[in-house]
């Protein structure tokens, strides 16, 4: 048998190196690599889901909390937390307390020290159901914001007017030329060019009409 010579064999093998790899081969070799991608990622699923970082899960579970408001409703009382969105945007929160009361919170803030803050709106009915309430308020708290415009309106079945509280702090009251009540309408909201910006609380107290048991 002849030998080849070391020139003639490296000239074969750059031409095999060179010469187009087989379609079907090149089929196989992308679907093993396919797969092999597939069974990789897997394992490394179901090992990340085996032995769980416990302080990520317990960031997890802190972002799900806060995402969750605070509620609570019972018999004569829905009471239900929200951002209060310092954007300069005009915004509404609204909500219902039965089929006879309902109450919306619209406003338009902007940020002081904050972009954002927790507020509270807190809808009563009496025992005897004559009369309904509804407050818009940080509870306990100063707002960090300042307010452009505030606007606190009931709806529903309860027509008669009662009395209406705004605040500029916990402690302080907005002085009067500062806002102004529609007893017809049964809102309250700021007078332009005389309201400080600053706000805490608002609340309405509206009754029934006298013959509300027909209702």
């Amino acid at each position: 048998q002849q030998a080849v010579s070391p020139q003639k064999s490296r000239r074969r093998w750059q031409r095999r190196q060179l010469a187009p790899y087989p379609p079907h081969k090149m089929a196989r070799l992308f679907t093993f690599c396919v797969l092999l991608s597939f069974l990789v990622c897997l394992t490394v699923s179901k090992s990340a889901k085996k032995n769980k970082d416990p302080e990520f899960e317990a960031f997890k579970a802190e972002v799900n909390k806060k995402k969750e408001k605070w509620s609570h409703v019972e018999e004569g009382l829905h009471a239900e937390a929200f951002d209060l969105i310092a954007s300069g945007e005009t915004l509404t929160f609204e909500r219902k307390l039965d089929k006879h009361f309902s109450c919306s919170f619209t406003y338009a803030a902007k940020p002081i020290n904050v972009t954002d803050e927790e507020w509270r709106l807190t809808m009563t009915r009496s025992p005897d159901s004559s009369a309904y309430s509804c407050q818009a308020e940080r509870q306990g708290l100063s707002s960090e914001v300042a307010f452009n415009a505030f606007h606190l309106k009931v709806k529903g079945d309860a027509t008669r007017y009662g009395y209406t509280e705004v605040y500029r702090d916990p402690d302080n009251k907005l002085a009067q030329e500062e806002y102004n009540v529609d007893e017809e309408k049964l809102e309250v909201s700021q007078v332009d060019g005389k309201f400080g910006k600053r706000l805490s609380a608002v609340v309405i107290v509206t009754g029934m009409p006298v013959n509300h048991e027909e209702l």
